[in-house]
C-alpha cells in the first residue's frame, strides 16, 4: 500500500530524528527549514487532492443530470420529428395582408376556396391568390 504525502513526510522526519539530526548547526537548519516546508506542501497537496476528489464527484452527479434532462427533451423532440414524418402534409407560409406576420397553413386549408384565413396574430380575414406552375400556364386563344 503506497503511503501519502502526510505519511512519507513524517517518515523522512523520523529518520532526522533517529539519526540524532542537529537543527542548530548551519546545514541542520537549512535540512529543517525544507523538512517544514516539505510537510506543509504535503498537507496542502492533500487538502487539494481531497476537495478535487469532491469535485469531480459533484461534477460526475451534474453530468448525469444533465444527461438525464437532455434525453427528456430530445425524446420528445424525437415523438414531435416521428409524427411529422408520418404527417406527409405539406405546410405553406402565408403573410397577412393586415399585420405583415407570417404563418403557416396545410396544404388542405389552404386549397378550400370555401373559407377565408384568418390571421392567428390578428385576428383578420382574407383570401389568398394561388400561383400556378409553369404547367399551369394560361392557353393563348389568339389563333
Amino acid at each position: 500500500m503506497a503511503m501519502d504525502l502526510n505519511a512519507k513526510a513524517a517518515y523522512i522526519r523520523g529518520l532526522m530524528t533517529g539519526m540524532e539530526f542537529d537543527p542548530a548547526s548551519k546545514n541542520g537548519k537549512v535540512i529543517a527549514a525544507m523538512m517544514d516546508l516539505l510537510e506543509e506542501m504535503a498537507a496542502q497537496v492533500v487538502e487539494h487532492d481531497n476537495a478535487l476528489d469532491q469535485v469531480y464527484d459533484e461534477l460526475e452527479t451534474l453530468d448525469q443530470d444533465v444527461d438525464d434532462i437532455v434525453s427528456d427533451l430530445y425524446a420528445d423532440d424525437d415523438e414531435d420529428d416521428d409524427a411529422e414524418e408520418d404527417s406527409d402534409e405539406a405546410l405553406y407560409e402565408v403573410t397577412c395582408p393586415n399585420c405583415g406576420k407570417v404563418s403557416t397553413v396545410d396544404e388542405e386549408t389552404l386549397l378550400d376556396q370555401t373559407q377565408e384565413l384568418v390571421c392567428p396574430y390578428c385576428n383578420a380575414s382574407f383570401d389568398i391568390e394561388l400561383e400556378g406552375t409553369e404547367d399551369e400556364q394560361p392557353e393563348d386563344n389568339d389563333q
